[in-house]
C-alpha cells in the first residue's frame, strides 16, 4: 500500500483471490499471481471493480500469455512472467513499477478535466478519470459517451461527486482503460453532466455569496442606536424630522450595492 507521500507504506501477503483491496488505504498496489487451476473471472472482477486509486498487477505463468492482452484492456497496469518461471525479471519489474507509482505523475499533463470528459464523450469511449487534488481523491466513469457514475474516497457519489471533482484545480490524473464500475448514478451524456456541473456550481457559489451577505446584515441587528431625540418628530421642524438615520450606509460601498 502507498502511504500519501506515494511511498510503499505496507506489505500484506494473501493466499488466495478472494480479498478485496483495503479501502482505508490512499492508494496502493495489488499483484495477484495466477496458476493454471486460478479462477480467472474473479481475477477479472477483482481487476474492474477496484476502487481506481488501486492498481492491480498480474503475474501469469507462460502457458497462460494469451490472457495478457485481456488483462491490460481490463486494466491492469502490468503483466509480467511469474517469478517462478523468472525470479530475477519480475523482481526488476516489479521494481520499476513501484518507482513508477511512487512518482506523483500524469497521463493528461496539459489537459482539463473537462476537455478529457469531453473528449472522451465525442468518441464514446469507456474510461476511467481518476483525480487527485486539493485533499480529494475521486474517479470520473465514461461509456458510450455516457457520464455514468462519480465517486470520491470521501463517499460521495453521483453529482454531488462529480461537481467536487471537476472544481479541483490541477489535479493529478491517471486515465484508466474501459469504464472500472458497475454502478450507474449519474447516465447522462458527457457535455450535459459538464453543464449541469457547472450551473449547479455557479449555484452554490451565489448561494454562499448571498448568505454571507445576509449574515451581514444580521450582525448589525445587535446595533445599539441612541433613541431619536422627542421634538424632531414635532411639525415645528420637519426637515429635520423626515432624515432618517441608516445604520447600514458605510457597511458597504457603493459599488457592493450595484453587485447585489
Amino acid at each position: 500500500m502507498m502511504g500519501d507521500e506515494g511511498v510503499p507504506g505496507d506489505l500484506r501477503i494473501v493466499q488466495g483471490v478472494n480479498v478485496e483491496p483495503w479501502e482505508s488505504a490512499r492508494t496502493g498496489l495489488m499483484i495477484i499471481g495466477m496458476s493454471p487451476s486460478t479462477d480467472v473471472g474473479r481475477v477479472s472482477q477483482l481487476i474492474q471493480n477496484r476502487t481506481t486509486y488501486w492498481e492491480v498487477a498480474v503475474c501469469i505463468p507462460s502457458v497462460l500469455s494469451y490472457y495478457s492482452v485481456a488483462l491490460l484492456a481490463q486494466g491492469a497496469v502490468k503483466v509480467l512472467l511469474h517469478p517462478e518461471e523468472d525470479l530475477s525479471g519480475a523482481k526488476k519489474e516489479l521494481i520499476a513499477l513501484l518507482r513508477s507509482l511512487s512518482q506523483l505523475h500524469s497521463d493528461a499533463f496539459g489537459l482539463e478535466v473537462a476537455d478529457l470528459i469531453q473528449l472522451y464523450g465525442e468518441k464514446r469511449m469507456a474510461k476511467t478519470i481518476r483525480l487527485t487534488g486539493a485533499g480529494c481523491v475521486g474517479s470520473i466513469f465514461l461509456n458510450n459517451g455516457l457520464v455514468i457514475h462519480a465517486e470520491t474516497m470521501d463517499e460521495e457519489e453521483g453529482m454531488t461527486a462529480f461537481r467536487h471533482l471537476i472544481t479541483i484545480e490541477n489535479p493529478d490524473i491517471r486515465v484508466h482503460k474501459g469504464c472500472l464500475t458497475e454502478k450507474k448514478s449519474i447516465g447522462i451524456p458527457a457535455m450535459s453532466a459538464l453543464l449541469e456541473g457547472s450551473r449547479q456550481v455557479d449555484e452554490i457559489q451565489r448561494d454562499n455569496g448571498n448568505a454571507a451577505l445576509g449574515n451581514g446584515f444580521a450582525d448589525n441587528d445587535s446595533l445599539d442606536l441612541a433613541p431619536v431625540p422627542e421634538e424632531l418628530n414635532t411639525a415645528a421642524q420637519p426637515t429635520r424630522a423626515t432624515k432618517q438615520f441608516d445604520p447600514l450606509k458605510n457597511l458597504f460601498a457603493d459599488e457592493d450595492f450595484d453587485h447585489h
